[in-house]
């Protein structure tokens, strides 16, 4: 049995922890009594940076359609909540690929010369 290559294991666990500490954080801000836990919405956007800058395309008609959504379906307005696509799903996404992204072909990343072809030699 073959095991995975470093990158695509760092990016399982890089994607499991980005998805748990989204879940705790949407927990948080569901069950807190607090009138500015959502602002903990603010720490992912650094922590999701490309993927942030979202924001500021979604502008206010994506505000408006899912209220317009609130009155018949209110778990599909919780599911598509702008903050819920962006760093749940997008943002996940982006921790898996960010390991290959960054790891040489070596590693099972996408740069350099893979480990099985050995470098073409300049002299003839």
């Amino acid at each position: 049995m073959s095991r995975a290559p470093l990158s695509k294991r760092v990016a399982i666990a890089c994607a499991t922890i980005h998805l748990l500490a989204f879940l705790a954080t949407v927990a948080y801000v569901y069950s807190s009594a607090d009138p500015q836990a959502s602002l903990a919405w603010g720490f992912w956007a650094v922590i999701d940076f490309p993927l942030s800058l979202l924001y500021l395309l979604a502008g206010q008609s994506y505000s408006t359609m899912l209220q317009g959504l609130s009155g018949h379906a209110e778990a599909l307005a919780h599911v598509l909540y702008f903050p819920h696509l962006v760093h749940g799903l997008l943002g996940t996404v982006w921790w898996y690929i960010l390991p290959f992204l960054v790891t040489s072909r070596r590693l099972g990343g996408v740069w350099g010369r893979r480990a099985d072809k050995p470098a073409a030699s300049t002299m003839r």
